[in-house]
């Protein structure tokens, strides 16, 4: 099955928009559009979680008609943004990205998900991510965020 193809346009801020060919909308196969979509959509937060001096709990408006109680798209990485570069911070990012990626093994896309975060160099953070289909095929990506120019790159490895 295939869905609508994304890319990340950056320019001063993150911006993730439709794919398209001078034919229509590009199609793709791969879990790249639903990976950008979990963790690069704003999961609100709750008030104990804001950043210092933050009162923005961000969030997306569709949640609020989930056919699922308790069901919400994205992640919670952008709290982390300003984060110093500490191992909890790394284990932070590895938990909040693994729970933005739960609902692929939820719904029987994916047999498992794994996340692991480091630190490549100063203000950049890589995402390694594996999932497994349920089929057994593999899919993997690289993400990486740089704070400074507030980029993100997302690869399929």
């Amino acid at each position: 099955m295939s869905d609508i193809g994304l890319s990340l346009y950056i320019n001063n801020q993150v911006v993730i928009d439709l794919d398209v060919l001078s034919s229509g909308l590009k199609l793709e196969d791969g879990l790249r559009t639903a990976v950008l979509i979990s963790l690069f959509t704003d999961q609100r937060a709750e008030e104990n979680e804001l950043p210092f001096g933050h009162d923005d709990k961000r969030g997306w408006w569709g949640d609020m008609i989930s056919q699922v109680e308790g069901d919400e798209i994205g992640s919670k990485l952008w709290i982390l943004e300003r984060n110093k570069q500490t191992q909890p911070t790394l284990n932070d990012f590895e938990q909040f990205a693994r729970k933005s990626l739960e609902w692929m093994i939820e719904d029987g896309v994916a047999s498992n998900v794994e996340v692991v975060a480091r630190y490549p160099e100063r203000e950049i953070i890589c995402l390694n991510i594996n999932i497994t289909r349920p089929s057994g095929d593999a899919e993997r990506y690289e993400v990486l965020w740089n704070f400074e120019k507030d980029g993100v790159i997302i690869n399929a490895v």
